[in-house]
This record gives C-alpha cells, sequence and structure tokens, in this order.
C-alpha cells in the first residue's frame, strides 16, 4: 500500500492514513511524503549557487551525507546546516572533527589510510575534504562513514527541572565532551518525562530522508521495568484491562487504537541522521494513542516546523505532557490509565494532554498548541477539558496549521497564549511575550 500510494501524483496527507496503515509503514509513508513536501521551503537558486562556488564546502542533507552516519563537529558545535537550504556551508580550508563514538567504531571511506575513530577532515571545495594522516589524496564527504551506527547518550547532568525532577540531556560523546542535542525533565518516581526542550530554527527545515529506526534505549532510567515491552499491544492491554476490566479493554484497544512510543521531540526536528536516531530513547516519550500521533499531533510537528523554517524564526521548544488520560470501567467510572501498574501505585502514565510551545525570545512571541490525547470523550466532555480560548480557530494568521482540532479521534486541538497555558501548565518559563507566534 506503501507503494502504491507513494506513485500518485498528490500523495494524501499522512493523517489521512492513520487508520490505514500500520505505525513502521506510517513512519515510512511520511519520510516519503516529506522528501516531496520539503522541497517547497528550499530556495533551489541559492542552493544552486552553493553547490557550484569555486571556493568552500557544499554538503547537501539529502545526497552528501553518508550512512552508518559519523557525528560531525564544526566550530565546536554540533554541524549545522546554513539557513533553510538543506545545504551545509563550510570555508574553504575549515575544519570538521570527524567521529565514530561507540565501541571498536573507526571511520570508513573508500580512500581511508588508518583506522581511527577520531580524526579531522578539511574542506577542499564543492563536496571534497582532505585528512592529513588518515585520507589518501581528496575524498567526497559523503562517503565519510563508520564501521556501525554512531552510540548517542542519555545521562543525568545533577540539575533539575520543575517539581524538583531530573535533568537528562540526550546526544553524543566525542573525545570526553559530551555535544547535547535534546534535553528532558524526567520524574524518577512516576517514570514520566514531563516536558524535553530543543531550538528549532530555519536550519532545522529540511531533514535528511532515509534514515534507518533505531530500537528504542531506555538507558538506566527504568530500572526493574520492561518499558520497551509495555507499549507492546498484548501488555498493555493486559495492564489497562486490570484498571477497567476485561470487557471495556477488548472493546477500547484493538488495531486500530493502541498506545504507541510518541515522541516529543520529533524525529524529523532534527536535520542529520544522527540526531534523528538520538530521539529514539525513552526519555523522549510517552503513550500516544496510534491515530492520535499520526494525526493532529503529527501535523503540528510538520507544520510548525516548516512555518519556523519559512518565517525565520528562532525559537526554543518545550514538548511536554500533562494529566492523566481516563477511560471507564464496566461500572462507567473514569479510571486514570498507566502502562505500569504496581497495587495503588502506577507508573508511566499515559497522558492527558501533550503540547508543544514554541517561544521567539528575539520577537518575544510565543504559543502553546495542544491536543487531547483520547479517542474516547464525548463531544460534551473534550470541550470542558479545553483550558483556554482558541487562538488558532478561524484565524488566518495560522493558516499554515493543517490539522484537523475537531477530530476527537485524531486528537482534539486548540491553541493558547502563553500567559493562558501557564495558568493551568506551569511547567514552561514565565518569559516576556507580547504576542502570539504566527
Amino acid at each position: 500500500m506503501v507503494l502504491a500510494v507513494t506513485a500518485l501524483p498528490t500523495m494524501p496527507k499522512p493523517s489521512d492514513l492513520v487508520f490505514m496503515l500500520n505505525e513502521e509503514d506510517f513512519e515510512d509513508y511520511l519520510d516519503d511524503w516529506l522528501h516531496k513536501e520539503e522541497q517547497r521551503w528550499v530556495n533551489i537558486t541559492l542552493a544552486d549557487e552553493w553547490r557550484n562556488a569555486r571556493s568552500g564546502c557544499t554538503f547537501r542533507v539529502n545526497g552528501d551525507l553518508g550512512q552508518p552516519q559519523p557525528v560531525y563537529i564544526h566550530r565546536n558545535q554540533l554541524l549545522m546546516p546554513s539557513g533553510s537550504s538543506g545545504q551545509i556551508q563550510v570555508n574553504a580550508g575549515e575544519q570538521i572533527r570527524i567521529g565514530c563514538p561507540g565501541p571498536s567504531r573507526t571511520i570508513r571511506h573508500p580512500n581511508i589510510l588508518t583506522n581511527t575513530a577520531f580524526a579531522t577532515a578539511t574542506c577542499v571545495g564543492g563536496d571534497q575534504v582532505s585528512g592529513s594522516g588518515w585520507l589518501r589524496g581528496n575524498g567526497a564527504f559523503g562517503g565519510l562513514t563508520c564501521s556501525g551506527e554512531s552510540y548517542y547518550d542519555a545521562e543525568a547532568t545533577g540539575g533539575t527541572c520543575f517539581g524538583n525532577n531530573a535533568v537528562i540531556r540526550v546526544g553524543f560523546i566525542v573525545e570526553n565532551v559530551f555535544y547535547t542535542w535534546y534535553n528532558s525533565c524526567f520524574d524518577k518516581t512516576r517514570l514520566e518525562v514531563l516536558y524535553v526542550w530543543y531550538q528549532q530554527t530555519a536550519q532545522h527545515g529540511i531533514h535528511q530522508t532515509g534514515v534507518d529506526r533505531p530500537n528504542w534505549l531506555a538507558g538506566s532510567f527504568f530500572p526493574g521495568v520492561n518499558i520497551n515491552n509495555l507499549y507492546t499491544q498484548n501488555t498493555q492491554k493486559n495492564v489497562i484491562a486490570g484498571i477497567i476490566g476485561n470487557n471495556q479493554a477488548d472493546r477500547l484497544i484493538n488495531n486500530q487504537q493502541f498506545l504507541t512510543r510518541g515522541h516529543l521531540a520529533a524525529k524529523s526536528d532534527f536535520p542529520l541522521a544522527t540526531a534523528q536516531r538520538a530521539t529514539f530513547h525513552f526519555v523522549n516519550a510517552a503513550p500516544q494513542w496510534s491515530p492520535f500521533n499520526g494525526g493532529n499531533w503529527n501535523s503540528l510537528e510538520l507544520d510548525l516546523r516548516a512555518r519556523i523554517a519559512q518565517a525565520n524564526y528562532n525559537t526554543v521548544i518545550y514538548t511536554g505532557t500533562f494529566g492523566v488520560t481516563q477511560l471507564r470501567d464496566g461500572s462507567n467510572r473514569l479510571r486514570d490509565i498507566y502502562l505500569n501498574k504496581n497495587g495503588n501505585t502506577g507508573q508511566v502514565p499515559v497522558p492527558m494532554y501533550f503540547y508543544k510551545v514554541a517561544y521567539d525570545a528575539s520577537r518575544r512571541l510565543g504559543t502553546a498548541f495542544i491536543s487531547i490525547n483520547n479517542p474516547y470523550y464525548s463531544a460534551a466532555e473534550i470541550r470542558a477539558l479545553q483550558f483556554c480560548t482558541d487562538r488558532c480557530r478561524n484565524n488566518s494568521a495560522f493558516s499554515w496549521l493543517r490539522w484537523q482540532p475537531d477530530r476527537i479521534d485524531l486528537g482534539y486541538s486548540f491553541c493558547c497564549t502563553i500567559a493562558d497555558f501557564r495558568r493551568t501548565i506551569t511547567h514552561i518559563p514565565n518569559w516576556n511575550v507580547v504576542g502570539l507566534l504566527s
């Protein structure tokens, strides 16, 4: 089905297929759809000029970066594209540190001279780099790969976040330096990710497609709990049956409605393969109903990233969870839902709300986008859960947002001012905000 739909002249929006494709096929289709969709965001003329420049190097995010991908360090930071072009610019003579972190991993290239895990590549021009002592002559930057996938790490910083919870950073250790892609605020008792935060700018507009999905990692943050197993349909149905009863669980957990490992920092929010793979950590996940995951939540992720790129916003993104969703038991009582129950103690709560807050400090503009993670509420119940005046409905300033906010099965959704949002959810900083980011 994925091949057939991909071959259509106009590919349907991914949210139109959430009830037709399984989780992996949906992700494959989304990757193909984005590969075509993102071409509208690129300034092709400027990209061609960079590509044909006589001095300096230009590497395409899609086309000039090999896999398994090394970690690239440029000017003491993780390498990023230049603007929203989907191109990486490096001056002639500038150096990029190449690293393959992980046990027994080494750099590979058709012109390799010496086995090494870390080396320095120097821009020659175009897509060519040199490597004194480890590379024979000049070679294509895209020919640089690792002998295995670069290993990503998550480690507690010792800092605290909302409610005295743990700050966990996720990224790569290159030559004993930790390079962070995003941070997580994690409740170690409830095994709950409150939120993650990271930068999102025009540089994030184009992402590398065709990146294999790795296995999810748990690290040491879920002691005694097989967190990956909790997301299997059989396990979640058994746990939820213990809360609401077997008949209700059989009716509500099925092949179309089940709980998935929902990214908070989205895979496609990061341009390069290494960063995308680093999003597959359970300190970056919370239980989402499957059509919610691929429905309005997915639309928000894609549309917000495109808008930030096109408007050249420089934002910090807070993506998080709030509350515990409820299902009715056999006596019609609403019961809080968790993926792990130990007596009266609940762990890995299924969130009631997912939110994504975007704030541009230079403009003092911000907006909170919220979706309700429950397909089984009535229209009256869902409206009662909307805790602010919606600023997106019937507002032409948000015409770029293509979600279907009234679809309860895809995630009933609304937008708040930052001030309204903080009256209910106080996770985020008390920024100085003068208007909506639209």
